[in-house]
């Protein structure tokens, strides 16, 4: 079974523009509720942390790093139930409804959630195992020609992480189409389906990450510019932010859609009597 790029990218604008209302919820719910939670925390501004970085010796947060972090676990439970939602709003035979697409999403997201936690924790630990193994003096004695070793190894994780994330990319979406709770299946799944396309979508993905990657470079640099040119709460400083809830919103629809596209495209043809049935 082989995934055509662009006929998943083709896909993908058919499900954006049959599901546009749908999409703009579930974007206010994956992206704007998020952003406003994690605005309520000043450890998440920008300003708070160029100030930080610019005196770390006298400029500090109050509080408890226990709140972010709870923040942070709640937003992530946020983001990806309204993904699981979305994918089973946009690929079930039969639309339940905002409300239960909701509830299934928030279940499934935890789930899907402490899949992509086992798989990343599994990896790290097989990662750092090397470095363990080479001992403490090596590591923190090492040369120069140890440490270029050390960045090369660092490149040589962070292409094959970005390998493994193109092959489970089909995860979250035969989750939601199955509406299932269960994300082991899924997992295997999307490995499976993406073997004979695995290098076409690393590829892809890669592309695809520089480019935001890049947006969201040169966002910071100009809201860094206006940060340090601009009263605090002053009408440009609150139009960054609305740059970066559309940079947001435009990645969790890519990350949506996408996976949504390439699942459709790579699903067999019905037979002439199953479409004659």
């Amino acid at each position: 079974m082989d995934i055509e790029i662009r006929r998943g990218l083709s896909e993908a604008r058919m499900l954006a523009s049959e599901h546009r209302n749908m999409l703009g919820a579930y974007v206010a719910l994956g992206v704007i509720v998020p952003f406003l939670l994690l605005s309520s925390e000043p450890i998440f501004s920008l300003r708070t942390a160029m100030a930080i970085v610019s005196d770390p010796w006298s400029y500090r947060v109050g509080g408890s790093i226990t709140g972010p972090l709870y923040l942070l676990g709640i937003v992530a439970v946020i983001v990806a139930g309204a993904m699981l939602a979305a994918w089973n709003g946009l690929l079930a035979e039969l639309r339940e409804g905002y409300i239960s697409e909701i509830m299934y999403g928030m279940v499934a997201g935890v789930a899907y959630l402490f899949a992509n936690l086992v798989v990343a924790i599994g990896f790290g630990l097989i990662a750092v195992l090397p470095l363990f193994l080479l001992g403490q003096e090596l590591l923190t004695g090492g040369g120069t020609a140890f440490t270029f070793g050390l960045e090369i190894y660092r490149l040589l994780l962070s292409i094959v992480g970005s390998w493994i994330g193109a092959r489970l990319c089909l995860a979250g979406a035969i989750m939601g189409d199955r509406g299932t709770l269960e994300p082991v299946s899924p997992f295997v799944q999307s490995w499976r389906r993406t073997r004979s396309a695995q290098w076409r979508l690393f590829g892809f993905y890669l592309l695809y990450g520089a480019l935001f990657g890049i947006a969201g470079a040169a966002l910071f640099v100009l809201h860094g510019a206006v940060i340090l040119n601009n009263a605090p709460g002053s009408m440009v400083e609150m139009l960054m932010s609305f740059g970066w809830v559309l940079l947001f919103a435009l990645y969790f629809l890519g990350q949506i859609l996408i996976p949504a596209g390439l699942y459709r495209a790579g699903e067999p043809a019905l037979a002439a009597a199953e479409v004659f049935a």
